[in-house]
Order: structure tokens, then sequence, then C-alpha cells
């Protein structure tokens, strides 16, 4: 009997060790939504209107995510003034706490939003309250679906899998370090494909050194440093630039690594307003 029942799970085992297979060679959905990524400290016309439209344009429902800010109060009144002048309706998602994320309450308002909007401040706030919640999973489920999710300065931050903490691995925020482990992470929001990396306030705040030294780290990585007043609209798996600076690419694709924590052959880029950046193939176009 033990002998037959063994050649029955056979085929089971089989049938399962196929299916397992074959749903991992399926390539991992794109998503049909838009993400609006800005570096912080103003946000040019061009980057606002991007935003608006890929949420909907006039009567798109907003949902504001004040979460990373020190003046959240601030945040929601700002917004609420410029989205009720374009024709839109706020909708606070005014998370204060990580019980906050699973109210019933919070998660309905958030299904109905066609759009997402994570102000800036302090990008751990959100990974504190959100990352990791159900919020976080309707989000994402919209997100998939076509809504548009946008954020500035922390807000930028949050959008990669592995988000830049702030501080180096000393606990400082000097940007005085380089090398591989050099600074922290943790795990954000993962709006992004999992190979890209956000910085933020970059060329303003001279914060090469930090991707630098993560792509040491994860050298299978993309690293896109954004600067202020300036955004990267992200469709199809298309990255384009608004706005009024540059964005820097850190392409460690070739790159090879010394005994000295040297490297060579690290792809760089800046592309500016109206370039794009394939993210899968990394080329400019």
């Amino acid at each position: 009997m033990f002998t037959n029942c063994r050649i029955n799970i056979i085929p089971v085992i089989l049938f399962a060790l196929f299916a397992a297979i074959l749903s991992a060679a399926q390539p991992t959905p794109v998503p049909k939504g838009t993400l609006v990524i800005v570096g912080g400290n103003g946000m040019p016309d061009d980057i606002m209107e991007a935003f608006l439209a890929a949420s909907g344009g006039a009567g798109a429902r907003i949902g504001i995510i004040p979460t990373a800010s020190a003046t959240p109060d601030a945040a929601l009144t700002s917004w609420k003034e410029s989205l009720d002048k374009a024709g839109a309706v706020m909708v606070p998602l005014d998370v204060r706490s990580r019980e906050d994320s699973d109210l019933a309450s919070m998660l309905d308002a958030a299904k109905t939003c066609t759009g997402y909007w994570f102000s800036g401040g302090d990008q751990n706030r959100i990974a504190d309250k959100i990352v990791g919640t159900p919020l976080q999973k309707i989000i994402a489920e919209r997100y998939a679906e076509g809504a548009c999710v946008g954020g500035t300065s922390a807000g930028a931050a949050i959008m990669s899998h592995i988000m830049i903490t702030g501080v180096d691995l000393n606990g400082n925020s000097s940007l005085a370090e380089m090398g591989s482990g050099a600074y922290r992470t943790r795990k954000g929001m993962g709006f992004l494909p999992g190979h890209c990396i956000i910085d933020q306030h970059f060329l303003k705040r001279n914060r090469q050194n930090r991707l630098f030294s993560l792509m040491m780290e994860h050298p299978d990585k993309l690293g896109l440093g954004i600067d202020e007043a300036t955004g990267l609209v992200v469709a199809g798996g298309v990255a384009k630039v608004l706005g009024r600076s540059s964005v820097m690419v850190f392409d460690p694709g070739d790159m090879k690594q010394d005994n000295s924590g040297g490297f060579q052959n690290m792809k760089i880029h800046l592309i500016g307003k109206g370039q794009s950046l394939d993210l899968n193939t990394r080329k400019v176009q």
C-alpha cells in the first residue's frame, strides 16, 4: 500500500514542480499606472501637469499622504488649495501611526483614488508607518491597475525597493563616507522596478558619494539621482525627465571593482528635460 501511495504522489510532485518553473519563467507584468518622482524643493508646472493628467485630470481623486512631513496639516492645506484650482478632489490619507494604515476608513478612501502623492520630509516615517501594511498593498494594486503615484524628496526616496534612509553607517548625514556598505538602506514602497534605486536633491546637494557607494554594494542595480525641481515620469518602463534640471544615472553593469576599494567602467549619464531612459535596457533615448 505504501509503494502505491508513493507512486501516485510522484505525478503530483512533478506537476507542482512544472507549474512552479512555468510561473517563475513568466515576466512580471508592467504596471499600467504612472510614477511621477520629484527631486524636491519645487514642482514646476510641467511636472504638476503630468501628475494631474496621469491621475485623470479634472475630477481626479488624489490621495495626499503627508506622513513624511513634520507639518502634515500644512501639507494637506497646501495640496487642497492646488487641487481645488485644478478641479480635482483631495482625499486626505493622513497616516500618523502604523495603526492608521490598517483602518477600514483609510483603506476605503484609498481605494477610491486615481492618484496618490507622498509629501516630502523624512522617508523613514513612511517606512515605519506604511511599508508592509494593507494601505501599501492597496496603493500598489491601484498603481498596477492604472493609478498614478507621485512624490517629492522623501516621497521620491520611497519609490525604490531599496530605500536610502539618509544616514551613513555611523548614523551621520554628512555624505563623507565612500564605499560598499557606507550608507544605510531599508525597505521602501517598491513602486519602481526592483533594480532601481532613487536619490533626491541630487546635484544641488552633491550626493554622488551615496549612489557611487550603493552601486558598489549593489552592482546589479541602477542608480537614479534626481535633482531639485526635476522629475522623472515613469510609464511603461520608460522614465522621462521634466522640470528645471537633470537626472544623473549610474549604471554599474560593466563595472569592475578592485582590491583597493575602487572601481572602473561604471557608466554615468546626465539626462535633461525631454530625454528618457529605458529602465530595462538602460539606454538613453
